[in-house]
């Protein structure tokens, strides 16, 4: 192992990234370790970081060093920095890459269990020489993932913003709640805003919701529920559901991807309507409304949503 200099006193990327890798693993032995380079390398950066910084951020004591709170919040923002620096590192890696044929999809988590897997495999059929990638995210991380090129095409929910995304509209879709077979409110067929004023609630975060005003009161500022859980996952409230912790809100289209788990769902009032979308970024060469991939995602959807509503 080598030591590393930075060549004078002040703290640069370098003592960040040492600073952060202390943090994660909790000592500075291991640290060293994991990025190859002596212990007192590490403790070397880690001073000139802490005299960058001002203060003291860790504590001693018999379980090694424990970071401050200050250490902590300087951490949080670094990593956010350096996950910025890896993505834009990739980006300039893959600008000057042989391209492969490879299409990077990315879909709301409950969807890449279920309607995913047969996009690929009729893209697949279409092009066997294409490979996939996958990104289970939330509806502001696959905008995001479009917008950076770190995906090519998405599922995803209107709004979209017309100046950088095109898309094909694949569903309309209607306010439901999600509730246990056994449950009180089961047999009822439509559930209202007034009927689950007592009930524990499964909730997606309210920061990652798309419908932020209203998401807990509907617009009746007199008027709150009790959320018992919050999830960022999207479809992992059905998970809850189904072990009795609470009931959900969804909507029909994502309800239609719930076949795996027991819940009953109902139309629920007052209802919000969603219409989902296939998307992409405005401009990209390798889609329209009318080319085979996009026609692909589409066929396949609408056959999956045909064969939910005969078996409803």
């Amino acid at each position: 192992m080598t030591e590393i200099s930075d060549g004078g006193s002040k703290a640069g990327i370098r003592s960040a990234e040492i600073f952060r890798e202390i943090i994660r693993t909790g000592s500075t032995r291991r640290a060293a370790k994991e990025l190859g380079i002596t212990q007192s390398a590490v403790s070397q950066h880690l001073k000139q970081f802490e005299e960058a910084v001002g203060e003291k951020l860790f504590e001693r004591d018999r379980r090694g060093l424990i970071p401050t709170t200050r250490a902590i919040d300087i951490y949080n923002r670094l990593d956010r920095y350096f996950e910025t620096l890896g993505r834009i590192e990739r980006e300039i890696t893959d600008a000057f890459r042989v391209k492969r044929n490879s299409l990077t999809i990315a879909a709301p988590d409950i969807l890449t269990l279920t309607l995913v897997p047969k996009i690929i495999r009729a893209l697949d059929d279409l092009d066997p020489s294409l490979e996939f990638h996958v990104k289970a995210q939330r509806y502001d991380q696959i905008t995001q993932s479009i917008l950076t090129g770190e995906a090519d095409i998405g599922i995803s929910r209107l709004p979209l913003d017309e100046r950088f995304f095109e898309w094909q509209i694949i569903a309309e879709s209607k306010s439901v709640c999600l509730l246990p077979h056994d449950h009180r409110l089961a047999s009822k067929d439509v559930i209202t805003v007034d009927d689950i004023t007592e009930e524990q609630l499964i909730v997606l975060e309210r920061e990652y919701a798309s419908n932020k005003l209203g998401f807990l009161t509907f617009g009746r500022g007199n008027f709150s529920l009790s959320p018992k859980v919050y999830t960022d996952t999207i479809g992992l409230s059905a998970v809850y559901v189904t072990h009795g912790i609470g009931i959900s809100l969804d909507n029909s289209f994502m309800a239609e991807q719930y076949k795996m788990f027991d819940v009953k769902i109902v139309p629920f009032q007052p209802a919000t309507t969603y219409e989902y979308v296939v998307c992409w970024h405005r401009g990209n060469d390798k889609f329209s409304r009318d080319s085979a991939i996009v026609e692909t995602f589409m066929a396949v959807i609408e056959n999956e949503r045909s064969s939910a509503r005969q078996l409803s």
